[in-house]
């Protein structure tokens, strides 16, 4: 899900317009209503839009547009398209055994598909082309992908949403910035009503038509249900809408279908402080990890402490983002940015060492990372439609829960809810909804789930956004629901632990089966880069590129040519060697200058080497770490490069000696003079950079 604490706290202004339905004059009982009435359930190829930006093969990804009306509840609703892609089944039987692998599941490719419910609400699909191209559940069946109205390539009404008028999101305070963020929808809405959107046609009930209607269409009598975070309480309201055509279902990091009634679903700080106390708790069981960091909550609320009513300002060169020439940085960036990072297990293992890395950069208001941090983000929109989101927040009632859950927050944790803004915001998002005729749909449409479709109801232990109490709100709902927990884990993670394709696969295999949770027990809890070896080379170096790139020639330079020549001296030394003690040749005597000289080349590789590999390593773990620093055993590789600048000042004077008392064929003293001054440099960058 989206989390509260954005800074773009939204509502949508639109006229609210539900066409009456006529009640039989001569009976008590409501006459049943066909919302697909109207649906045309035509479906049209498409060249996917991503075509070009995603590595395919043509056959394993297609496209298409559904035609669907834009609100079923009205007659003379317009209709709009909406994209959808299907992943197919990388299954191939001429290349996969016929025995069963290693996961126990049965060879060939299975005739049921996967339809996979999207977060958000307003995540683009490409995000999941790009994370579900390469899953195991592939393996064995094919996976569509619906982009949900108003998402994307299915009709974003607001693309400019996040670039639009930078001038009124350039203020001095966090307050004002949160008034501007709820005008900002406002203005979406208006803008989206003057083009013919009807806005009351998006909300979770008609999303979960659509999927209905996308059933049909592909002429499927059932297929399974998969839905993640905001998928989830569309998957609860799918269940309601078509149950006949769920063969079975997995909900994975949950959100109640009634969250809309109760405020405790939307305590983010709640949850978040909860993480970080678990966090913590794995952290201080570490003894290397407890003596480095000590406190991880206490360590941030110091950092937002000293922002509140104090942001920290840096000047910045692209005043097309930033009219004013300034950016800020209030409370919401500088407590949350953790929370952002408990959603990936893999972060984990370098989070208390970023968290730590993180206060001392706010709390020294450290003005080269805040200037790269401001002007990174391009101010574009990303994949993120947020009209739909808030479309979503006010027609299915969660504004108001979140007044309610704001005011929790507020009282149990004052410091790290300063990021929500104020109480009297939360009751202007609201109010906007009911001002503008966007109010909530009646709430009997939400009320929980019961259902004997066989289920799995995921969570991961430490998710920060739809923690396992969410879970466990709607078990008693699903008589053939099986709880599934994965400790150590974040958001989602069946898309992220690399055997939820099987366990996934076997579950759609034999749904009213015992689940094989063999996966959940490869689980393991992190092992923490103590101390992380904290470096800023990326984000000064990133700063560079961003306001004048002919300026990191320099560096680049310095980097380079000291890296290139180290690493030919080493191997050419090193290579000489052996082929004169092969060929039984004496060398040149310069003394002690050649073992000075291999040496300084050798420590120079192990150093470019040893930070080369580190940095790929934290990429891998998480690429924001590497905004902080590396993992710890990178000191190694800034030690050797170290030593190598000895041993190349040692090869430069002992070499000059010798040249001193006799004559060197040139190749030999440039040569020894080159590798020296190449270690020397290579020192003094990783001197001054890392």
């Amino acid at each position: 899900m989206r989390t509260a604490f954005s800074n773009r706290l939204f509502c949508l202004s639109a006229a609210l317009a539900l066409t009456g339905l006529a009640q039989a004059q001569t009976t008590d009982v409501e006459p049943t209503i066909d919302h697909f009435a109207r649906d045309s359930f035509r479906i049209d190829t498409l060249v996917c839009p991503f075509k070009g930006d995603i590595d395919y093969e043509p056959g394993d990804i297609e496209c298409g547009l559904l035609q669907v009306p834009e609100n079923r509840e009205d007659p003379n609703s317009r209709f709009i398209e909406l994209h959808f892609i299907k992943l197919n089944s990388t299954w191939d039987d001429e290349a996969e055994d016929e025995d069963e692998d290693d996961s126990g599941l049965a060879p060939g490719k299975r005739d049921d598909p996967v339809i996979y419910l999207t977060g958000g609400p307003g995540a683009h699909a490409i995000y999941y082309v790009k994370r579900f191209k390469d899953h195991r559940i592939l393996k064995h069946r094919d996976l569509y992908i619906l982009e949900q109205r108003g998402i994307g390539h299915s009709g974003d009404f607001c693309l400019n949403y996040a670039s639009r008028s930078p001038e009124k999101f350039d203020v001095e305070t966090y307050v004002k910035r949160q008034e501007a963020a709820i005008t900002a929808t406002a203005d979406c809405a208006t803008n989206a009503l003057a083009a013919g959107v009807d806005l009351s046609g998006y909300s979770t009930i008609e999303n979960a038509r659509d999927v209905h209607a996308f059933r049909r269409a592909l002429g499927l009598d059932q297929w399974n249900v998969w839905g993640i975070s905001y998928g989830t309480i569309l998957g609860q309201a799918y269940i309601k809408e078509d149950p006949d055509g769920i063969r079975a279902i997995v909900l994975d990091s949950i959100v109640p279908l009634n969250a809309g009634d109760n405020a405790d679903y939307w305590q983010i700080v709640k949850w978040y402080d909860r993480d970080l106390k678990k966090l913590d708790a794995l952290c201080q069981a570490d003894p290397a990890c407890a003596k480095e960091y000590p406190d991880l909550g206490e360590r941030i609320r110091s950092a937002v402490k000293s922002v509140i009513d104090d942001p920290i300002v840096v000047d910045v060169k692209d005043t097309e983002l930033y009219p004013s020439g300034q950016a800020r940085f209030f409370q919401d960036i500088v407590g949350f940015l953790p929370f952002i990072m408990f959603y990936e297990q893999d972060n984990y293992p370098g989070l208390p060492g970023l968290i730590y890395a993180w206060a001392d950069i706010v709390e020294s208001r450290d003005e080269t990372f805040f200037k790269a941090l401001a002007q990174l983000g391009g101010g574009g929109s990303g994949d993120f439609s947020q009209g739909m989101y808030d479309a979503i927040f006010c027609l299915d009632g969660y504004r108001d829960a979140q007044i309610r859950s704001g005011a929790s927050d507020r009282e149990a944790y004052p410091v790290l809810s300063t990021a929500l803004g104020t109480a009297e915001l939360d009751r202007k998002a609201a109010q906007l909804c009911y001002d503008l005729g966007i109010h909530p749909r009646d709430s009997a449409e939400y009320t929980p789930v019961s259902t004997d479709i066989p289920a799995l109801i995921v969570a991961g232990e430490m998710d920060p956004i739809t923690p396992p109490p969410l879970a466990k709100a709607i078990l008693p709902g699903f008589s053939n629901g099986t709880y599934v927990e994965f400790p150590f884990a974040g958001h989602g993670p069946l898309r992220s632990v690399e055997c939820g394709g099987d366990l996934l696969n076997l579950f759609y295999d034999d749904p009213t089966a015992e689940p094989d949770l063999s996966c959940v027990d490869e689980m393991e809890a992190p092992e923490f880069y103590v101390p992380l070896y904290t470096t800023g080379i990326a984000t000064r170096l990133g700063l560079i590129a961003i306001e004048d790139k002919k300026a990191l020639a320099g560096p680049a330079a310095w980097g380079g040519i000291s890296i290139i020549i180290s690493v030919f001296a080493f191997l050419y030394l090193s290579l000489a060697a052996i082929g004169r003690r092969i060929d039984k040749r004496q060398p040149v005597d310069v003394a002690f200058a050649r073992w000075s000289a291999w040496l300084a080349a050798t420590f120079a590789t192990i150093g470019i080497a040893v930070i080369g590999i580190a940095t790929a390593v934290t990429v891998d773990a998480s690429e924001i770490l590497l905004l902080f620093g590396l993992v710890p055993w990178a000191w190694w590789g800034a030690f050797a490069g170290k030593i190598a600048g000895i041993f190349g000042v040692v090869a430069i004077v002992l070499v000059i000696r010798v040249r001193l008392q006799r004559t060197l064929p040139i190749g030999t003293l440039v040569g020894f003079l080159m590798t020296g001054l190449a270690a020397v440099g290579l020192s003094s960058f990783m001197l001054y950079w890392l």
